[in-house]
């Protein structure tokens, strides 16, 4: 009987540092694509779903992980919000995030669900812009849009009529699902939402994923000639927990 006890014990043990260490510990994957035949290149970082509260250990990684990969430009696609964020716990985090060519930001369903008010004072005085359906033209022949949350924002689509034809266009929106309107019209789309499912079974994978999701849980997609990465994201929502799904910070080399 004792050496059960012990047995399960230890278990417990495990499965708690694991499940620890796997929400706690930040991951930065590295990525490479092409957009047109140009020598350009541009360094991105893509963070989402920070649902931060403030700087705190997760926050501390990305800030010191950031500086190790000097991007170009930062970008953030959504669900910045917390139930318990404050405007000091949110500026706290996103005046660090700087990048030579600067830090664009589209909104995501928890900006919707948890409204943070300020927002646009926040983002003024972080340095960064809200590109929530809007267009920016990043080079000569590199634009960047940014489309409102599909499943609670109203993303207008037509944005993209602006950006000229023959110009390597790349894509931020919050939810995946919405790359099934994108594909064929954007080359490089970067979405976040899912967690990755926050909780992956081996052998099985997520066990949920929300609304929204469509068929894109994390990682890369290719559909029309157009390409959708979804990046697992920083913070969690509703379990407070990841399992076999860390955090990420993605950074994608281009070439354009």
């Amino acid at each position: 009987m004792k050496k059960k006890s012990i047995i399960f014990f230890f278990t417990l043990i495990t499965i708690f540092g694991t499940i620890y260490f796997h929400t706690n510990t930040l991951s930065v994957t590295h990525h490479q694509i092409s957009l047109g035949h140009g020598n350009k290149k541009l360094r991105l970082a893509h963070i989402t779903d920070l649902h931060t509260k403030g700087m705190n250990y997760l926050e501390e990684q990305l800030t010191v992980a950031l500086k190790q990969e000097n991007p170009d430009i930062i970008v953030i696609t959504g669900d910045l919000a917390n139930p318990s964020g404050t405007k000091e716990g949110y500026v706290s985090v996103l005046k660090e995030l700087k990048a030579k060519k600067g830090v664009y930001l589209v909104q995501g369903n928890w900006e919707y669900w948890e409204s943070i008010p300020d927002l646009k004072g926040i983002l003024e005085s972080s340095n960064i812009k809200n590109l929530t359906n809007q267009t920016i033209q990043i080079d000569q022949d590199l634009w960047f849009v940014g489309f409102d949350d599909s499943e609670e924002g109203l993303p207008e689509l037509n944005v993209i009529n602006s950006i000229p034809k023959s110009a390597s266009k790349l894509a931020l929106f919050h939810s995946p699902a919405f790359f099934d309107k994108t594909a064929d019209l954007i080359q490089l789309n970067l979405a976040g939402h899912t967690h990755g499912g926050q909780v992956r079974i081996p052998f099985f994978g997520p066990l949920w994923l929300p609304r929204g999701s469509g068929n894109y849980a994390m990682g890369w997609y290719e559909k029309e000639k157009s390409k959708l990465y979804v990046s697992r994201g920083i913070g969690t929502s509703i379990l407070p927990i990841r399992f076999n799904c860390s955090p990420e910070l993605a950074i994608i080399d281009i070439n354009y």
